[in-house]
C-alpha cells in the first residue's frame, strides 16, 4: 500500500522545485523514508550510508565538485531512508513473548487519553511487565483499551494495570486499513485489552510538567462545553475548537465526511488561520507593540497547537503560521513552496513514518492545492464572481478539493460533490463557533453562567450548522461512492492538475517558451484525454467475463461476495459481531460495506442470509442502509413474525432485532422471500444457482435448529462447481445426501467455520479441490475443530482460512480455479 505514497511527493509540483532548493532536500528525505517502506536494510548499514555521503559532501564542497549537489541531494535521500529504518525499530520485539497472555504492566501515560462513548484508549510507556509471578523489565509503547465510563487517567499518571496482551493481525482483506501496521508507525507493538476499570491502579504521577500542566488545562476548557451543552452538541463543539473526535457520534462523523466538510472535526489549516487572525485583531486592539507581534502570537498559536495534540494537520498549520508570521516581522519576503517544505521537514523529522499517515498526506496535498492552484482559479473566478469574500471561499474549497480528489477516492472511496457549497455555508458558520467556543471556554474558568450564556448562542449556531450540512448532504446525487482507482490514475492526477495551471497561465509562454511552442497542440489533448481516462475509470463496467467469488474476512463470521460473469452481485451473509444486531456497529460497517465500496459496487441485486445467528446476519443493517437491494432471500425460520424456534436440546430464538430489520426491508417496498431446498435463483444466464436445503419440511430437535435451517446454495459455472453451506452440522448434512443430490464440487465452503460437526462422508461426497474455512482468529469456540483439519488433511483438497489467509478470492473462467488471498498467501 506503501506506493501510492509516491503520487504525494508529485503533489508538490515541478513548477514550485525551480530555484527553491529546500524543496528538493524535503522531496528527497521523504524519499528515502518512502524506500524505507520497501527495502528493508539494518539501520546500520543505513547509517554507514549516511556517513560516507556526508564525507562525500564535504569532499566536493571543498573541491567544487560540478555534481555535488546530486551527492546532498542523495544524503538527503539516505538520512530519510536511515531515519525512518530506525524509527521502524522503535517496536520491542520482547512483547510477542506475552501476545495472547494475561499480563500487569507498570508505565506511564504518554499522551491525552481518548475518550470513547463506552472505552479509553492510552498510549503507555511500559517499564516493566509481569506474568504470573515473572517481572522484568522492559521498555516498550503500548496501547491501552480500557472499559467506560470508569475513571480517566491523564498524561503522566504511573499506571498498574491488568489485561489480556494481543498483537492486532495485519490486514486481512485488500486495501484495508492495517492496523497493525498503524500500531508499528507510532512505535506500539502490542494492544493491552482491559476489561474491568478496577484493574488499573495509580501508581504517582510523572512526564514533563508544563505539558501535564497545559493538557490539565485543555480538560477544564474542555469540561466547560460538556456542562452548558447536551453531550452531541459539546462533542462537536469540541471537536471544532480542539480537535478532540472521540465522543463524536459516527453518524455526525459520516455526515460531515459525505458532505466534505470533515475537515472541520480536525484542527488544520482553517482553524490556525482563524485564531492567528484573532490574535492579530486583539494585539491591534490592545495596542500591543509591533515589535511583540510575533512573540505574542507564537505563545499563543505554541500553545493552541498543544492544547490540540500537535497532530500532522496542526502542526502543519502552526509550523506555516509560525514562519509567515516571523518572515513578515523580520521584513522578509515569504515563499510558500519554501515554507511548506520546511514545514514538511521538520514534521518528517520528528516524525518520519507520519508520511504514511492519512493526515499528513491530506494536509499537505490540501495546502499545496491552495497555494499553487488557489491563484489560478481566483482569477479565473474573478470577471464571474465579483464578491471577494464569496469568491475567496469557493476558490480555497475548490483548491483543496482538486488536491486531495485522488487520495480520498483512494482511502475512502467517495466524491463529495455538495462539498463546494457545504463549505461556502460551513466556513464562516465554522468562524463564529470557533469563537464563541473559545470566548466561552475561557470564561467558563472564572465564570461558568456567563459561558453557559454564550453557549446558549453556540448551541443554536451548531443546530443551523448541522441543518445546513445535512441538507446539502440530502441533495440528489451528492456523494458518489467510487472503487478504489488504479495507482497509475492517482500518479497522473498531479502532473493533469500541473499542466492544467499551464494551460490557464498567462505567463505560460514565458516559463516553457520551447515546450508550448512545440507542443501547445497536445497539451489540450492531453489534458482532456487524463479527464476521458477518468470517467472510464467512474462508470466502467465491471463485467470480466469470470466469476468471481470472495470469501471476506469479518472475524467469527460468514461474508460471501459472489460477481458474476454478468455484472450482477449477490452477498451471501453479512457477518457480525457480539452485539451488532442490537447496536448496528461492527463487521457490516467497518468490514463488509467497505469491502464492496473498494470494488465500487454501488448495488446489490441479491441478499443472502443463510440463517439468522448473529455472526452472519449482523451486519446486515449496515448493507442495507448503504446499498439498494433488489431481492432479499431468507431461510424458513428467518421470515417476518417467526421469532422462536422449538429444538429438542437447547430452545433457539430468532433475534427480534432480525426479524425487526426484515419486516423493515418488507416495509420498504424490498422484496423478501422465503427460500430451501429445490428453488433456483435466475441471477445470471451464464450461472445456474441452485437451493439445496433447508429440507422442506425443516428439521427440529436438532443440536442446533438454527444453525441446520441455513440455506445452502450450489453454483455452477462451466465446469467450476461452489457449494457454500452456511452452518448446517451433521443432521442437515445427512438431509442433503438423503436427497441423493450430486454433491461433487469445486469448491466447498466448510460448514460451520470447521466445528466438529462435520461428518466424514459429506466430505467425501463434495470431494472438493479448494475448501474454504470462514473463521475468525483466537475464537471462543476451537474453531476450526482439530478433528476437521484432520479430515481435510487427508483429502487431495488446497485448504483456505480467513484466520490465517484473510479474505480468499476465487476467480473462474468455467474450466479453472484461480486463487488468491488477502494476505498474500501463494496458491499453486
Amino acid at each position: 500500500m506503501a506506493n501510492n505514497l509516491y503520487c504525494y511527493y508529485m503533489s508538490f509540483g515541478v513548477w514550485s522545485l525551480v530555484s527553491r532548493p529546500l524543496v528538493y532536500l524535503t522531496l528527497a528525505f521523504a524519499a528515502g523514508i518512502f524506500l524505507a517502506g520497501c527495502w528493508e536494510l539494518p539501520p546500520s548499514t543505513a547509517l554507514l550510508l549516511c556517513c560516507a555521503l556526508f564525507f562525500a559532501a564535504v569532499l566536493g564542497y571543498f573541491f567544487h565538485w560540478s555534481f555535488n549537489r546530486w551527492v546532498i541531494l542523495s544524503l538527503f535521500l539516505a538520512l530519510g531512508f536511515a531515519w525512518a529504518t530506525l524509527a521502524a525499530c522503535r517496536v520491542n520485539p520482547a512483547l510477542d513473548e506475552y501476545a495472547g497472555h494475561w499480563v500487569t504492566l507498570e508505565g506511564t501515560v504518554s499522551q491525552e487519553a481518548d475518550v470513547r462513548s463506552d472505552r479509553v484508549y492510552y498510549w503507555l510507556n511500559v517499564h516493566r511487565i509481569s506474568l504470573g509471578r515473572e517481572a522484568r523489565e522492559l521498555q516498550a509503547l503500548v496501547l491501552v483499551r480500557a472499559p467506560a465510563p470508569g475513571p480517566v487517567y491523564s498524561y503522566g499518571d504511573r499506571l498498574r494495570l491488568h489485561g489480556l496482551l494481543t498483537r492486532p493481525p495485519d490486514a486481512g482483506n485488500p486495501g484495508e486499513f492495517n492496523y497493525r501496521a498503524y500500531l508499528a508507525r507510532r512505535g506500539a507493538g502490542a494492544v493491552l485489552m482491559v476489561r474491568d476499570p478496577a484493574s488499573i491502579n495509580k501508581l504517582g504521577v510523572g512526564g514533563h510538567q508544563v505539558v501535564r500542566a497545559v493538557l490539565r488545562v485543555k480538560e477544564k476548557l474542555l469540561a466547560v462545553s460538556r456542562a452548558t451543552l447536551p453531550p452531541e452538541k459539546a462533542a462537536l463543539l469540541n471537536g471544532i475548537v480542539f480537535g478532540n473526535q472521540g465522543m463524536i457520534d459516527r453518524k455526525t462523523w459520516q455526515l460531515f465526511s459525505e458532505s466534505g466538510v470533515v475537515h472541520i472535526l480536525s484542527v488544520s489549516g482553517l482553524h490556525v488561520g482563524l485564531v492567528l487572525a484573532g490574535v492579530l485583531a486583539l494585539v491591534r486592539l490592545l495596542r500591543v507593540p509591533l515589535s511583540l507581534t510575533a512573540p505574542t502570537g507564537t505563545a499563543i498559536l505554541l500553545l493552541y497547537a498543544t492544547l490540540c495534540g500537535l497532530g500532522p494537520a496542526v502542526t502543519r498549520s502552526t509550523l506555516m503560521a509560525l514562519m509567515f508570521l516571523w518572515a513578515h516581522h523580520l521584513g522578509r519576503a515569504s515563499d510558500w513552496p519554501t515554507t511548506l517544505a520546511a514545514a514538511a521537514l521538520v514534521s518528517l523529522m520528528a516524525k518520519p513514518l507520519s508520511l504514511y499517515d492519512i493526515g499528513f498526506q491530506l494536509s499537505f496535498a490540501a495546502t499545496w492545492g491552495i497555494l499553487y492552484l488557489g491563484p489560478v482559479l481566483d482569477r479565473l473566478l474573478k470577471n464571474i464572481i465579483r464578491h471577494t469574500w464569496l469568491r475567496a471561499t469557493l476558490w480555497v474549497s475548490l483548491a483543496a478539493q482538486l488536491a486531495t480528489l485522488p487520495l480520498i477516492a483512494w482511502y475512502y472511496n467517495l466524491i463529495s460533490l455538495v462539498s463546494l457549497l457545504t463549505n461556502l455555508v460551513a466556513v464562516p458558520l465554522t468562524g463564529l463557533i470557533l469563537a464563541l467556543g473559545t470566548v466561552s471556554a475561557l470564561l467558563g474558568l472564572v465564570a461558568p453562567a456567563l459561558a453557559g450564556l454564550i453557549n446558549t448562542s453556540t448551541s443554536l449556531l451548531l443546530d443551523v450548522f448541522i441543518s445546513l450540512v445535512s441538507f446539502c448532504r440530502a441533495l440528489p446525487g451528492s456523494v458518489i461512492y467510487v472503487p478504489t482507482p488504479p495507482f497509475f490514475l492517482v500518479m497522473a492526477w498531479y502532473p493533469l492538475l500541473f499542466v492544467g495551471v499551464l494551460l490557464v497561465s498567462k505567463d505560460r509562454r514565458a516559463l516553457w517558451p520551447q515546450f508550448f511552442s512545440r507542443h501547445h497542440r497536445l497539451l489540450p489533448v492531453a489534458f482532456l484525454g487524463g479527464g476521458l481516462l477518468i470517467s472510464i475509470f467512474l462508470f466502467k463496467s465491471s463485467v470480466e467475463n469470470q466469476l468471481v467469488v470472495h470469501f471476506i474476512d469479518v472475524g467469527q463470521g460468514d461474508s460471501i461476495l459472489v460477481q458474476t460473469p454478468g455484472g450482477k452481485t449477490m452477498l451471501v451473509d453479512t457477518g457480525g459481531w457480539p452485539g451488532e444486531l442490537d447496536s448496528g456497529e461492527g463487521a457490516g460497517e467497518k468490514v463488509v460495506v467497505p469491502y464492496l465500496r473498494r470494488l465500487g459496487i454501488r448495488r446489490l441485486d441479491v441478499l443472502v442470509i443463510t440463517h439468522p445467528h448473529e455472526d452472519h446476519a449482523g451486519g446486515m443493517g449496515a448493507v442495507i442502509e448503504a446499498f439498494p437491494v433488489d431481492l432479499v432471500l431468507v431461510s424458513p425460520v428467518g421470515r417476518t413474525g417467526n421469532i422462536s424456534v422449538s429444538t429438542g436440546k437447547s430452545p433457539e430464538q430468532v433475534p427480534s432485532t432480525y426479524s425487526a430489520l426484515i419486516a423493515g426491508l418488507v416495509a420498504r417496498g424490498v422484496p423478501v422471500k422465503v427460500t430451501g431446498a429445490g428453488d433456483r435463483l435466475h441471477l445470471d444466464p451464464a450461472l445456474d444457482v441452485r437451493v439445496l436445503g433447508p429440507p422442506r419440511p425443516l428439521l427440529s430437535g436438532t443440536r442446533s435448529d438454527l444453525n441446520n435451517a441455513s440455506l445452502v446454495l450450489r453454483l455452477c459455472y462451466g465446469e467450476e462447481v461452489l457449494l457454500l453451506t452456511g452452518d448446517i452440522e451433521v443432521e442437515a448434512q445427512q438431509a442433503i445426501m438423503d436427497a441423493g443430490i450430486n454433491l461433487g464440487c469445486t469448491v466447498l465452503k466448510i460448514p460451520h467455520h470447521g466445528s466438529r460437526y462435520l461428518l466424514p462422508s459429506f466430505l467425501e461426497k463434495t470431494h472438493p479441490a479448494v475448501a474454504v474455512i470462514s473463521v475468525g482468529r483466537h475464537n471462543n469456540f476451537g474453531h476450526p475443530a482439530r478433528e476437521t483439519l484432520e479430515y481435510l488433511a487427508r483429502m487431495p483438497v488446497r485448504v483456505y482460512r480467513t484466520d490465517v489467509d484473510g479474505a480468499v478470492i476465487l476467480r473462474t473462467d468455467g474450466k479453472h480455479i484461480f486463487v488468491k488471498t488477502g494476505r498474500q498467501r501463494q496458491a499453486a
